[in-house]
C-alpha cells in the first residue's frame, strides 16, 4: 500500500506541475509595443529552488545550459574547468541553467544537488529543447540584473571553457569593454530558417517570417558584454521568440544594431588539438566528461611546454 500511496503522490506531483507549467507558458509571451508577441520572463523565476548567490566585483559570468539528468557532466565540470581558488585575480563564476521536469525524483535530485553546490539557477519551465530559449533568456535576465558582471558567456554542458585564460583575456586584452557580442559564426547557408514541421529546428512563418537569419554566432559559446545583454532582454519585449536560442540571440542583437564579431577561438568541433592550441582556444564543443579532464591538462601544460610561442592578444 505505501508504494501506491508514493506512486499516486508522484503522479499528482508531475500533473500538478506540468499544469503549473502550461499556465506559465500562456504568461511568458507579452504583447510587445508595436503589437508583436514578445517575452515576459517574470513568470519563469516563480520557483521553489534558491538562486545562487553572485560573486563581487565579476567579471565574467559562465551561464552553462544543461539537461536534468546530466549529473555526470556537471559534476566533472565542477573538478575541472569550472574549479576555482576563492581569491581569483580576475573573480568568475559557472551557473547550471536548468528548467522543470516531470519526473518527481529527477527534481529532488536537483535540489539536492543545489544545496550541495550552490550553483544551479532553476526556471520555472519545462526542460525540453523547444524552451531552450526559455532556459537561456531566463539566465540573461538573471544575470544582467542581480549578478552584473562585465561579460556573460553562455555556452553547454557539453563544452570545455578555458578559464585560465578567460576571465584574464576579457579583463586585460579585450578592447570591446561594451557593444561586445562574439563567438563562432555560421555561414549564410546554415542561416537558413528551417520550415520542416518534423525538425527539432523548426520555425514557422509567423514566428519568423524572413528565411534566413542574420548572423548570429553558435549556441556553444558566445560573449555578451553587459549592456549588450541588457539591450537584447529589452528588445526581447516586443520579438516573438523561436526554438533556436543562438539565432534568437542574433535576431535580437540584429534588430538592435549590434554588430556580431567572428571569433576562432569558440570551436564547434572537439579536434585533435595541439597542445600550444589550449593557449588560443576559449570554448571547445563536443567535450564527453572524461574529455574534460584531458582538455584542461592540457592547457595547464601549455603555460609551460609553449612559452616561446606569441600570445595572442585579440579575437
Amino acid at each position: 500500500m505505501a508504494h501506491i500511496r508514493t506512486w499516486h503522490l508522484k503522479v499528482c506531483l508531475c500533473v500538478g506541475t506540468f499544469l503549473i507549467l502550461l499556465l506559465v507558458w500562456g504568461h511568458v509571451a507579452q504583447e510587445g509595443p508595436k503589437g508583436a508577441l514578445g517575452l515576459d520572463l517574470s513568470p519563469l523565476f516563480h520557483g521553489d529552488l534558491v538562486r545562487p548567490p553572485c560573486r563581487d566585483r565579476l567579471v565574467l559570468l559562465i551561464l552553462v545550459t544543461s539537461h536534468p539528468a546530466h549529473t555526470e557532466q556537471r559534476k566533472v565540470i565542477r573538478k575541472t574547468w569550472a574549479a576555482q581558488g576563492a581569491m581569483a585575480t580576475y573573480p568568475w563564476q559557472a551557473v547550471f541553467l536548468i528548467g522543470r521536469t516531470l519526473d518527481v525524483e529527477l527534481d529532488w535530485h536537483i535540489h539536492k544537488e543545489h544545496v550541495a553546490n550552490g550553483d544551479i539557477l532553476m526556471g520555472n519551465y519545462l526542460d525540453t529543447y523547444r524552451n531552450l530559449t526559455l532556459k537561456v533568456m531566463h539566465g540573461l535576465q538573471w544575470a544582467a540584473g542581480t549578478c552584473q558582471p562585465r561579460y556573460i558567456l553562455k555556452t553547454d554542458d557539453d563544452c570545455f571553457v578555458n578559464t585560465e585564460r578567460l576571465p584574464a583575456f576579457l579583463a586585460l586584452s579585450n578592447q570591446l569593454r561594451e557593444g561586445l557580442y562574439v563567438g563562432s559564426t555560421f555561414s549564410r547557408e546554415k542561416r537558413v530558417v528551417i520550415r520542416d514541421p518534423s525538425s527539432k529546428w523548426y520555425v514557422s512563418k509567423q514566428s519568423y517570417e524572413p528565411d534566413t537569419y542574420p548572423p548570429y554566432a553558435s549556441g556553444i559559446g558566445y560573449v555578451l558584454s553587459l549592456d549588450v545583454a541588457k539591450t537584447v532582454l529589452a528588445v526581447a519585449q516586443a520579438t516573438p521568440p523561436i526554438p533556436m536560442e543562438d539565432a534568437y540571440v542574433g535576431i535580437l542583437a540584429d534588430r538592435a544594431g549590434i554588430k556580431l564579431l567572428s571569433s576562432t577561438r569558440f570551436a564547434k568541433h572537439n579536434l585533435k588539438w595541439s597542445i600550444c592550441n589550449y593557449r588560443y582556444l576559449m570554448v571547445i564543443h563536443r567535450v564527453s566528461p572524461a574529455e574534460q579532464e584531458v582538455a584542461l591538462g592540457n592547457v595547464q601544460l601549455a603555460n609551460t611546454a609553449c612559452t616561446m610561442n606569441k600570445e595572442v592578444t585579440h579575437w
